[in-house]
């Protein structure tokens, strides 16, 4: 087993590693087989004349390489993705063969090309299949993470191929290699199977609105509809053409060097083999990492940059009139510097660009990029260098001017690039459908029973404005209320942005909060962000949902990116409670504040970063999609701080709270003694946490005598649940300390009458008792108990006694019912079609449709059963959209399960 310190520090989480040591295995397999082809056909080309057969090398089988590629995105198009991948090892294999033939039957110039482009026929055939496969298997987030790890499978093969390069120059021993390189590819192709065995691997085309900036349609038969997908396939034949440039002037300096066919072999073999150890080093262990902490963008530009600056390098030497030996370091230097960077650094990014793409898409710019542009570029060079050939005088400074050119372009083709990649991420995350501007004004409300109390037409003066607040508190009039508040518009404005620093009617807040946000003025702006900025979390989440209507402003940024710190500490602080506890229910209440947190991040990077993104990337990490997740993950990556992005994802990632609370720490120190989470929770009560996190952490509170104020507006709380716990706090300090209670009770003279009217409420059933009911039951069962709270005030207790009928047949239905003792029996007629007791519930249709009742329902015995009326359950799903989400969830459910028992066939 690989130790769990050795998975972390590659980035591999512990159910990734099966599969990404099974496509480290594949790839280190088909880097054994590819570099024993290399070194056999290398061994045949420098023996005579390296400067004439090289360049013709390139140029015969780069024409080889355009025909492949086209034959395989034929096939691509053609044949499912598993069976291709098999076909193309199975080529591999053949190809091999092939080539074994030739070494052993052939010794001429004709038979070294046709090796070396059969070398990069396999070269290609083999890494389309592996990144085909991979690109399906990995997501965006996971190729940033792993895809250097799986690819630098084949650089311990490519160094040891290098090796043998050393100790083997002899045609006899040739066929050793290839023997070698087809028991690889043999390997290769049994891990295929154990890959394609253990994992789907299906290219689905998934549906995506037209992107609003595509290729040109005359060049899309060619680079597909993306813009990324032409600029980095263009970089991708600059980069090979200069690859190719540098790769030939090493080989041509080392034989210029070194006459001896043997002290050849050697040298290249030594170089060769450090620069595949080099590569491997970086990749496992720098590559990640790198482009975690750079972003894609630098790591990009880092090939270009320095390949750039070697090319330089070369100008200074000439001037110099440097030496045969230095030039020949100088060039070993520059090959290995190029051959680490493209492989450990660009490769990578390269393949998590295409990503974004659909899985058809980002496979055909694979198939475009490495079928034919990287060939062509290899073509262009050579065919340079075959036309150079007879004149050496000036073919080195007229090639390095060429790669310099070329590489100018890549490096400003790549910077291009990365705002491409910023724009596929965006349309992988983007609405299939667009809906218009409408789609965020204010909703017309419907007309409501009780309209007539307000008259149609109103002055707008304060008194009206008032009165309107006023007529908000009633469901009878709220709908018209909110109407004419909407239509006085800015006349409006000043009354309720009173209202927002006066009130104390946490709902009236929110929807005065509500409108300010849909009314057209610019002096509600400020008001908002003044309440997204107070202590109160619920007013700041109203804040924040009210801004999502305007765009962001420059000069507030600094308020916001306050603020957003604020919610980082408080993620720290309650992940580290996360951690402390194991006591579940107070677990689950931490868990749903992290959730609320996570959604005023999002509210606030609305306000700072371009919102149609932010919006995008919001809805696409709650999507249930892997990919879409990934994807909205990535757009956070490279617009957002770092700090900031990485304290986002770890909240949003499936990881262990230890790691967490590690990343937080190590984000924004240890340095502030944070509090123990339950006396923070006392502490700050229901302006920052769900009443039902109050209650869970009262629960858990052991207060000591200077504590006991913490306990005053808890005991004075709006929330019966929150009341209920208090009372029990003090109800435990009166059993365990009594002393301490009674000087508790003699400092606050109030607090007998506070509890002798507690003691008066009529409730039968607590409220937390009413929580675990709603918990219990079937249509509530997924719903979070913080949740549930909300919907504990509307809970009517009714009673029926044996007997008697609940509601008849035909009778409108406006109310769900959920017995607590009894049973309650439904009958069409005298036809009792199901009997419901404890934790079941019936009527819920009645909750979002008030049609005329469909069966009857009738007390079996006394009966105790709560009653949520369709009135006040529309209140509570304005305010907590997650219990209409559940109960339709579980509707659906209902409905496809009798759509099953209606479709079983009978017999």
């Amino acid at each position: 087993m690989i130790p769990t310190t050795w998975y972390r520090s590659l980035g591999i989480r512990a159910e990734e590693g099966r599969t990404v040591w099974l496509f480290f295995l594949h790839n280190f397999l088909l880097g054994i087989g590819t570099i024993l082809v290399y070194v056999s056909a290398n061994v045949i080309l420098l023996e005579n004349n390296p400067e004439r057969n090289l360049p013709l090398a390139y140029g015969v089988a780069a024409l080889a390489l355009l025909v492949v590629g086209k034959v395989y995105t034929h096939f691509e198009h053609h044949l499912l993705l598993q069976k291709l991948a098999v076909r193309v090892l199975l080529t591999v294999v053949a190809l091999t063969g092939v080539l074994g033939v030739l070494v052993l039957v052939g010794h001429s110039v004709a038979a070294a090309v046709a090796i070396m482009t059969g070398y990069r026929i396999i070269y290609l055939l083999a890494n389309l299949e592996f990144w085909g496969i991979s690109a399906v298997v990995f997501d965006v987030r996971q190729g940033k993470r792993l895809f250097s790890v799986i690819s630098s499978g084949d650089m311990p093969a490519k160094a040891l191929g290098a090796v043998l390069a050393i100790l083997i120059h002899a045609h006899t021993d040739l066929l050793y290699l290839l023997l070698t390189a087809f028991g690889a590819y043999l390997g290769a192709l049994y891990t295929l199977r154990a890959t394609l065995d253990s994992h789907v691997v299906e290219a689905r085309a998934t549906p995506r609105r037209e992107r609003e900036q595509a290729v040109a349609p005359g060049l899309q038969q060619w680079f597909g509809s993306s813009r990324m997908v032409l600029a980095v396939c263009l970089s991708m034949t600059a980069i090979a053409a200069v690859t190719t440039g540098v790769e030939y002037s090493f080989f041509v300096n080392v034989k210029h060097k070194f006459h001896d066919q043997a002290t050849v072999m050697r040298y290249v073999g030594s170089v060769l083999a450090v620069t595949y150890l080099a590569a491997m080093v970086f990749k496992l262990l720098l590559s990640g990492q790198a482009l975690e902490r750079l972003g894609v963008r630098w790591m990009l530009l880092a090939l270009p940059v320095v390949v750039l600056t070697g090319l330089g390098v070369f100008g200074s030497l000439e001037l110099a009139g440097a030496g045969e030996g230095t030039l020949l370091l100088y060039f070993c230097g520059l090959y290995l510097l190029l051959e680490v960077l493209r492989r450990a650094v660009f490769d990578p990014v390269f393949l998590v660009l295409f990503q974004p793409l659909s899985a058809p898409e980002r496979l055909q710019a694979h198939t475009l990029a490495k079928g034919f542009y990287e060939p062509l570029g290899m073509g262009l060079t050579g065919l340079l260098l075959f036309g150079l050939h007879a004149l050496p005088e000036v073919s080195q400074a007229v090639l390095f001017g060429w790669m310099a050119l070329l590489m100018a372009g890549a490096l400003l083709l790549l910077h291009r690039t990365y705002g491409h990649y910023l724009t596929e991420l965006q349309h992988a995350l983007s609405r299939r459908f667009s809906f218009g501007e409408e789609a965020g004004a204010a909703p017309e409300p419907a007309a409501a029973d009780g309209e007539e109390l307000i008259p149609e037409a109103l002055e707008a003066n304060p008194e009206t404005v008032r009165a309107l607040l006023a007529a908000l508190a009633d469901k009878a009039t709220r709908a018209r209320a909110t109407t004419h508040l909407t239509r006085l518009g800015a006349a409006a404005g000043p009354v309720l942005r009173e209202t927002l620093t006066t009130s104390t009617d946490e709902a009236l807040i929110r929807r005065v909060a509500q409108l300010l946000g849909h009314l057209p003025s610019a002096e509600n702006r400020p008001a908002l962000v003044a309440l997204a900025r107070q202590g109160n979390l619920f007013r700041r989440e109203a804040a924040l949902r009210a801004l999502r209507n305007s765009a962001p402003v420059p000069a507030d940024a600094p308020q916001f990116q306050r603020l957003v710190q604020q919610e980082m500490r408080l993620a720290q602080h309650l992940l580290h409670g996360l951690a402390a506890t194991t006591y579940e229910p107070l677990r689950r209440a931490l868990n749903y504040e992290l959730t609320r947190l996570e959604q005023r991040i999002f509210g606030l990077l609305l306000q700072l970063y371009p919102p149609q993104i932010i919006a995008d990337a919001q809805r696409g990490v709650a999507h249930a999609a892997r990919e879409r997740q990934a994807n909205a993950l990535e757009i956070l990556d490279n617009i957002i701080p770092r700090s900031v992005y990485q304290g986002l994802q770890a909240l949003l990632d499936l990881m262990p709270v230890a790691e967490k609370v590690a990343t937080f720490d190590s984000l924004f120190g240890t340095a502030i003694r944070l509090a123990p989470i339950v006396p923070s929770i006392v502490g700050r009560g229901e302006e920052a946490f769900s009443d039902w996190t109050v209650s869970v952490a009262l629960g858990q509170w052991q207060p000591t005598a200077a504590d006991l104020t913490d306990l005053l507006p808890h005991l004075r709380s709006r929330s019966l649940l929150v009341r209920e716990s208090a009372r029990l706090v003090l109800q435990r300090l009166a059993d365990q300390q009594p002393a301490a209670y009674h000087e508790f009770l003699a400092a606050h003279p109030t607090l007998s009458d506070l509890l002798m009217s507690h003691s008066a409420e009529t409730s039968h059933i607590s409220a937390a008792e009413r929580v675990s009911v709603l918990k219990n039951t079937p249509l509530f069962a997924e719903t979070p108990e913080n949740v549930l709270s909300s919907i504990v005030p509307i809970m009517k207790e009714v009673s029926f006694h044996a007997g008697q009928q609940i509601f008849a047949k035909g009778d409108l239905g406006t109310s769900l019912f959920i017995p607590y003792e009894g049973e309650v029996g439904i009958f069409n007629g005298a036809l009792q079609l199901a009997t419901f007791r404890k934790g079941d519930f019936f009527g819920e249709l009645a909750l979002l449709d008030a049609e005329p009742r469909s069966a009857s329902a009738v007390a079996q015995g006394p009966v105790l059963a709560f009653r949520l009326d369709q009135e006040d359950f529309y209140d509570v799903m304005e305010e907590r959209g997650e219990v209409l989400r559940n109960i339709l969830r579980v509707l659906c459910q209902r409905l496809r399960r009798q759509n099953e028992q209606v479709s079983q066939p009978i017999g």
